[in-house]
This record gives C-alpha cells, structure tokens and sequence, in this order.
C-alpha cells in the first residue's frame, strides 16, 4: 500500500465552516473537524459568500497566530469523508481547491479549476495577495451569471502563485 505525505498539519491549520445563516452544518463536516484543535475550527456566519469569505480572511486567517501555515474553507453543505480527501490534504500548492458535484460538472473542465465549496490556501498567500479575492462576475451583456470562484483563480495565478486541485468530497444531496 502506497504512503501519501500529508503536507497539511491538523495542529498548523485553521478551518473555517461557512454557515450562514444559522451555524448550522453537516454532520460529516462535524466528524472531520474532530481533526483539528477545537480553537482552530471557527464557524463564519455571516451573510454573502464573497463578503464573508473576504471577512475570514481579513479577520481569522491575516490576524491567525504565525503558527497556522494553513486555512481551510468548507461550505456547510459539504460532506467531507477521510479517504477521498488525502489527496487535497497532500497537495503541495498554494491554492488547492477539491472537486464535488456543483450540478455543473462541466465547471470542472480545466485540470486545476477551484470552486468555493472546498478549499484550502497557505499562509504564505493570505500574507502576500491582497483582498478582495472574490467577485461575482456577468457575462459581457449582463444576462449570465457567472460563478465567483474563477476571480480567485485567476488572480492567484497572476499573481505567481500555484494552484492546484485534488481530492473528492461529498456536497449536499448529491453526495
């Protein structure tokens, strides 16, 4: 049986739910956040993605302890399970996203696309890239809604930073 190297210690990594609007959350997100320190798992209730995702990272993961090397976020309807997430707890990148079922598979055409439900990023990233990381985005006309999560892609990448995806989790009904 192959060993994987964990490049994510529970200890340096700070998970942070977002569960708006009751602080409510899955059952699997509670069991897997019996890995980290109690102190280090911190709900986010509050309302907006992109605004309480900016909010996390200005308030829990500029202002975490120099010992956090790692921030987890995780939407409170994923359902994280052990095994399919040893690999994104493996990657070595500074942004590494883990793919689940959006109900738009295709949205994760490009090998190293990263959404929202599931990601982690380094510390030395949240030091470096400076905020807002997220936007929501419209077709050219105005008529499309397009998903957040490429915003923070992309400037991740224009940045000179590394993104990688791996690993598979649950996500609501679909499992």
């Amino acid at each position: 049986m192959e060993t994987i190297e964990i490049s994510v210690r529970f200890e340096q990594t700070r998970l942070l739910v977002l569960a708006w609007p009751d602080a409510a959350y899955t059952h699997e997100i509670a069991m897997w956040s019996r890995n980290f320190p109690p102190a280090n798992v911190l709900p986010v209730v509050r309302k907006d993605v992109c605004a309480a995702r900016h909010w996390a990272v200005a308030e829990l993961c500029k202002k975490a302890p120099a010992d956090i090397q790692h921030f987890i976020f995780i939407d409170r309807d994923m359902r994280p399970m052990p095994e399919p997430l040893v690999p994104f707890l493996a990657a070595d990148a500074d942004l590494v996203g883990c793919a689940y079922d959006d109900g738009n598979l295709s949205s994760w055409a490009e090998p190293d696309a990263v959404h929202g439900g599931l990601f982690r990023v380094t510390r030395r990233l949240v030091d470096a890239l400076p905020l807002p990381w997220w936007q929501y985005e419209y077709s050219p006309d105005g008529t499309t809604f397009r998903c957040e999560c490429g915003s923070l892609e992309r400037k991740v990448k224009a940045a000179g930073f590394s993104v990688a995806r791996a690993g598979w989790c649950g996500h609501r009904d679909r499992r």
